[in-house]
């Protein structure tokens, strides 16, 4: 009789603590409640110098969503399994928030350069999805639950979504160095003791990973549509735009350079084509340059006039240890996305 009634006992646990889960995943996925996202620095581990201030200002803030848009490290240092593994995993758990991380190319893209040891890049690749994207949550100590594109911990598991407050957060892995395309001898041989066959295989690489970002990326946005939310934040860690200038001239050059040896020319004709049939607003965040920017870099062709519902935000990088704040009001279509730079000294 008490085993019956221990039994019943842990079930009721059970069930309360299951009830208690599921209405906070309905306050968290359909409130139109304001909330705060922090997009922490590229380089968080800069010259040997891990930046634990960032740490402290975010947990000291009123933060719900952290954002790691890559470079877990600077572009000339060793990608060692301590450095882009264990380091990194040690600096989410020091985060209170819920950590959503979209890989960048100083991680695995750039790791075959003599100054980062040499690596193969796509060994260095299949680690980082095995450490960090083997399970349906985010990074960090504290978690929520995400979709991830493909089998847990292999091809394109770092490719995530989740809907908090009426928003959809899609991550991409969507890289600098033109996102590992291989288009000329530069950037086969550069620094590099790479070969030809090395650098097939890393086109190879892009071309199945550039299909399936592309085909996250359309889901993504047609679910966003189908459950009538408020908007779409994208996260990558490339600059798409770089160097280009964020003017109508500076655009007009930036068409004119997306074609078949750019790694992110298809990325780019998706988005827009998705962000001008979607009715809510869209922010894409990256990394990639170090220069901290908000503006609206897409522009109708017809008039060259802006894309009224696109934004885009750009994180500090380098030495500094700064961090965006963003707050989304998801009411609030006019200022959909209040962006406040957090500026603290450098290393």
């Amino acid at each position: 009789m008490r085993v019956k009634n221990l039994i019943f006992l842990l079930i009721c646990f059970l069930l309360l603590y299951l009830v208690k889960i599921s209405f906070a995943a309905k306050d968290y996925v359909w409130s139109d409640k304001s909330f705060k996202i922090a997009v922490l620095p590229n380089e968080i581990i800069d010259k040997g110098k891990i930046k634990t201030i960032t740490i402290n200002s975010i947990n000291q803030s009123d933060i719900d969503l952290v954002i790691f848009t890559g470079d877990t490290k600077d572009g000339s240092s060793v990608c060692s399994d301590e450095v882009i593994g264990k380091k990194l995993i040690d600096y989410f758990n020091k985060i209170n928030a819920p950590v959503i991380y979209s890989v960048g190319d100083n991680e695995w893209t750039d790791c075959h350069r003599v100054s980062n040891g040499s690596y193969d890049p796509l060994e260095r690749l299949s680690y980082i999805r095995r450490i960090f994207f083997n399970k349906p949550y985010t990074q960090g100590k504290n978690h929520l639950p995400v979709d991830r594109q493909g089998k847990l911990g292999d091809k394109f598991s770092e490719n995530s979504r989740l809907i908090y407050h009426n928003v959809m957060l899609v991550s991409l892995h969507v890289v600098g160095s033109n996102n590992n395309l291989v288009s000329s001898d530069k950037l086969c041989f550069k620094k590099s003791k790479r070969t030809w066959k090395d650098c097939e295989k890393a086109t190879d690489e892009y071309r199945e990973r550039n299909k399936a970002n592309i085909k996250w990326l359309k889901e993504s946005f047609a679910i966003a549509k189908k459950k009538n939310l408020k908007a779409v934040i994208v996260a990558i860690q490339a600059d798409i735009y770089y160097p280009y200038v964020p003017t109508i001239k500076g655009y007009k050059k930036f068409l004119k350079n997306l074609n078949e040896k750019n790694g992110f020319t298809d990325f780019f004709n998706v988005l827009k084509e998705e962000t001008i049939s979607f009715p809510g607003q869209v922010l894409l965040v990256h990394g990639d340059t170090h220069f901290f920017q908000f503006d609206k870099p897409m522009f109708f062709e017809s008039n060259w006039t802006i894309v009224p519902n696109f934004s885009r935000v750009e994180t500090f990088g380098g030495k500094e240890t700064s961090w965006v704040e963003i707050t989304v009001n998801p009411n609030d279509p006019q200022n959909m996305f209040v962006i406040k730079p957090v500026v603290l000294p450098a290393l």
